[in-house]
C-alpha cells in the first residue's frame, strides 16, 4: 500500500524547527554538542572498525532540523573527531592508508547526506508555505462565495447541478445541497426562462458565454426574477469541461420597474386630467371676462392655486393630500391676512381629484372674500372648520365642511353666477358625492359641504 502521510514524530520535529528557527551561533553550538556526544558514545561502545557509523544519523538530523550549512560543519567535525579517536602517534600520518581512505569516503557520504537533508528541509518549508497559501486562498474563496448574494453554480455538460455556493443556497432557500444535486438546471425555470436556459447551455457547450433574464421560484417556492450569466469552464485541453451559471436576484428591480411603468401610466392619466382642468378654467375665465388683462390676471391666480395643490400631491406621488394642506394651498391670495383666518378640524386625507377641486374652490372663496367679503375691511374674519361625525340615520360617518365669513361689509347675492359659484355648487357636489351649498347672507358668505366620509377619504390615525 502506498503511504500518503508522513510520520507524525518526524513531521513534528521538522515543522517545529521551521517554525522556531534558532540563532546562528546557537545552531552551531548545538551541532558541536551533538557531534561531540556521538563521538564520546562511539569511543565507549563502538569498535574502531566502524568509527563513522553513528555520525550519519546525527548529521541527517542536523540537516533536517538546523539546515544545510550546520550539517556540512557537522560532517567535517565528525570526520575530525573520528580520525582523532582512531589515530595513533606511532603512525607517520596519524592514520593508516585505509583509515584515511575511510575518512574521506565518510566525508563524501556525510556531505551528500547534509545536502540531501537540507533539500528535504527546504522542500518541507516550501510545502508548508504552499499549504498555508492554499488554505488562505481556499478560506478567502469560501468567504467570498458565502458572502456573495449571487447564486453561483457549476453544472456538468448535461446541465445538471454539481456545485452551488453557500450564498447561492441562501438566496435560493436551500438548506441541503444534496436535495438538488444532480437536478437538471433548466427545470428550475418557468415559461420563456426554460427555453433561454436550454439555449444558454447549448452556447456554453459550444464555448460561448450568454446572458438572459428569467423567472424562477426558489426551492421554498418564493417567486423571483433572476439576471443570469452562463459561461463555459475550459478543461486542460481548452475545450468546455463544465459550465458556470451565475444568477443575481433582480426581483426588487423588476418590481420597481413595473411600478414605474404603472406610475408613468397613472401620471399620464392624471396629467390629462390636469390639462383638462386647466382648459376648463381657461374657458370659464376668458368666456365672460370684461377685459383680456383682467381675465389674464384671474387665470394666473387660479393657476397658482392649482400649482400649489399639485405640489402637495407630488410629495405623495399623487396618492393623497391632507385637508389642512389643501386649505393652506387654497389661501395663497391672503398674504398678510393669515391671522384673520381660522382653520379647525382633524387631519383628513383626500384623494387627488378632491384635493384639486377643493383647492380651487377655496381659492375662489378667498379671492371673493378679499375683494368684497370679510377680508376686504380691517375687522372681518373667516372661519374654516370641518368635522367627522357618526350619522344617526345610517351606519357611516359624515364629513362636514364650513366656510363662514363674519364682520365684513354687508353682503348682497350676485346678479350672475361666475366660475367660482358654478364650480362650488356643481363640481364639488360631484367630487364629494354629497351636498354643497353657497349662501350669501347679509352678515357674510357661508359655504357648506355634507358628504359621506368613506367617499372622500379617511381620518389620519383613526
Amino acid at each position: 500500500m502506498t503511504r500518503t502521510e508522513g510520520l507524525p514524530f518526524f513531521d513534528g520535529i521538522v515543522a517545529w524547527s521551521i517554525d522556531h528557527p534558532l540563532p546562528r551561533l546557537t545552531r552551531y553550538l548545538a551541532c558541536t554538542l551533538l557531534i561531540v556526544t556521538v563521538a564520546l558514545l562511539r569511543s565507549l561502545f563502538v569498535t574502531s572498525l566502524v568509527p563513522w557509523l553513528l555520525f550519519i544519523p546525527a548529521i541527517l538530523l542536523i540537516g533536517l532540523t538546523l539546515a544545510e550549512a550546520p550539517a556540512l560543519y557537522a560532517s567535517v567535525l565528525a570526520m575530525a573527531l573520528a580520525a582523532w579517536s582512531i589515530g595513533s602517534p606511532s603512525v607517520e600520518l596519524w592514520l593508516t592508508g585505509p583509515q584515511w581512505a575511510g575518512s574521506f569516503m565518510f566525508l563524501l557520504v556525510a556531505v551528500g547526506v547534509s545536502l540531501l537533508a537540507g533539500e528535504l528541509r527546504a522542500g518541507v518549508r516550501r510545502t508548508r508555505q504552499l499549504a498555508t497559501d492554499l488554505a488562505e486562498r481556499a478560506a478567502f474563496l469560501s468567504g467570498v462565495l458565502a458572502s456573495s448574494t449571487d447564486c453561483i453554480k457549476v453544472l456538468d455538460l448535461g446541465g445538471n447541478l454539481t456545485f452551488m455556493s453557500e450564498g447561492g443556497m441562501k438566496v435560493m432557500e436551500i438548506g441541503d445541497f444534496n436535495a438538488v444535486q444532480g437536478c437538471p438546471w433548466p427545470d428550475f425555470w418557468q415559461g420563456d426562462g426554460n427555453a433561454d436556459a436550454v439555449a444558454a447551455l447549448a452556447a456554453a457547450r459550444a464555448g460561448r458565454p450568454s446572458h438572459f433574464v428569467g423567472k424562477a421560484d426558489t426551492f421554498a417556492g418564493t417567486p423571483k426574477w433572476w439576471d443570469v450569466s452562463v459561461s463555459p469552464i475550459l478543461g486542460l485541453d481548452g475545450a468546455p469541461d463544465r459550465i458556470l451559471a451565475v444568477s443575481r436576484d433582480t426581483t426588487e428591480l423588476m418590481v420597481a420597474q413595473e411600478q414605474q411603468r404603472l406610475l408613468n401610466g397613472e401620471l399620464g392619466h392624471r396629467l390629462k386630467n390636469v390639462l383638462a382642468l386647466v382648459q376648463s378654467i381657461a374657458n370659464q375665465t376668458f368666456r365672460k371676462a370684461d377685459s383680456v388683462e383682467l381675465a389674464t390676471a384671474i387665470f394666473s391666480e387660479r393657476l397658482v392655486a392649482l400649482g400649489k395643490a399639485t405640489d402637495i400631491l407630488t410629495a405623495t406621488a399623487w396618492q393623497k393630500a391632507t385637508l389642512r394642506d389643501v386649505a393652506t394651498a387654497g389661501l395663497t391670495s391672503i398674504d398678510g391676512l393669515q391671522d384673520r383666518v381660522t382653520l379647525d378640524g382633524p387631519d383628513i386625507e383626500l384623494g387627488p381629484q378632491l384635493a384639486l377641486a377643493l383647492t380651487l374652490a377655496l381659492h375662489e372663496l378667498t379671492t371673493n372674500a378679499c375683494k368684497y367679503g370679510a377680508l376686504s375691511n380691517e375687522t372681518g374674519i373667516v372661519t374654516i372648520a370641518w368635522a367627522c361625525e357618526q350619522d344617526p340615520d345610517a351606519d357611516e360617518r359624515r364629513f362636514t365642511f364650513l366656510w363662514q365669513e363674519q364682520g365684513g361689509p354687508l353682503v348682497f347675492p350676485p346678479t350672475r353666477q361666475g366660475f367660482g359659484s358654478r364650480m362650488i355648487e356643481r363640481s364639488l357636489r360631484s367630487y364629494f358625492h354629497g351636498e354643497t351649498s353657497l349662501e350669501f347672507h347679509p352678515a357674510g358668505v357661508v359655504f357648506r359641504i355634507d358628504a359621506p366620509l368613506p367617499k372622500i377619504g379617511a381620518v389620519v390615525g383613526a
